[in-house]
């Protein structure tokens, strides 16, 4: 009797094996931190919109140096961006109603102010999607302590206040931070103890 091919668990494991190395949350979150250091001077405007530039480059040179080497190379198939983008709006949307019902009940929708003071709730419901949609990928529990992580801070600096209406989104990004880089630092320290010599590449396209 020939043994079934489940090819679930093999996306699965594909996956798991090509976050293991931490570096998606090590460089994440150097890129939140960056991020939030607006908060220190306004010059550093450029900081908002540069290290979500450079994120995937920077993750890709990192995986070309340390990675790939050790283990090898396996091209995944990615998300599709039409797919990525519907379930962002998707977020977007349903988390627009929700506080615009919230806003005519307790405060006033017209207030740009009170829009932006939730802003982080919106960033913290988009991240935890995300983080889960990774969790489901790779079946590794760490990313649903991400999303979990990022709906609570979201939801608390909503409603903080601050002297400033875009602190609390600054904040928020330099607490994913926080918890990114650590956890992300020690995979990794973790991934090159574990793969310590450095093997011949084979690069295994999905296209051929």
């Amino acid at each position: 009797m020939k043994q079934q091919i489940n090819l679930k668990e093999i996306e699965t494991k594909a996956f798991r094996d090509s976050q293991q190395d931490g570096l998606l949350e090590l460089v994440m979150g150097i890129c939140m931190v960056a991020i939030s250091t607006r908060l220190f001077s306004r010059v550093l405007v450029v900081m908002l919109a540069l290290p979500v530039i450079l994120f995937g480059p920077a993750l890709m040179a990192m995986r070309k140096r340390f990675t790939h080497p050790r283990i090898g190379y396996v091209k995944l198939i990615p998300d599709k961006p039409k797919e990525v983008l519907r379930a962002i709006f998707l977020i977007t949307l349903i988390v627009v109603v929700v506080l615009a019902v919230a806003f005519l009940l307790f405060g006033d929708v017209r207030d740009f102010n009170l829009w932006m003071k939730w802003v982080p709730v919106w960033g913290g419901v988009v991240l935890a999607g995300m983080f889960s949609s990774f969790g489901s990928k790779s079946g590794c529990a760490r990313y649903y302590v991400f999303a979990l992580w990022s709906l609570i801070s979201g939801f608390v600096l909503s409603i903080l206040n601050f002297e400033a209406v875009e602190t609390g989104t600054l904040l928020y990004f330099l607490v994913m931070g926080c918890l990114l880089i650590p956890w992300g630092l020690v995979t990794f320290i973790r991934f090159l103890r574990k793969y310590s010599q450095p093997v011949k590449e084979v690069f295994n396209d999905a296209e051929n």
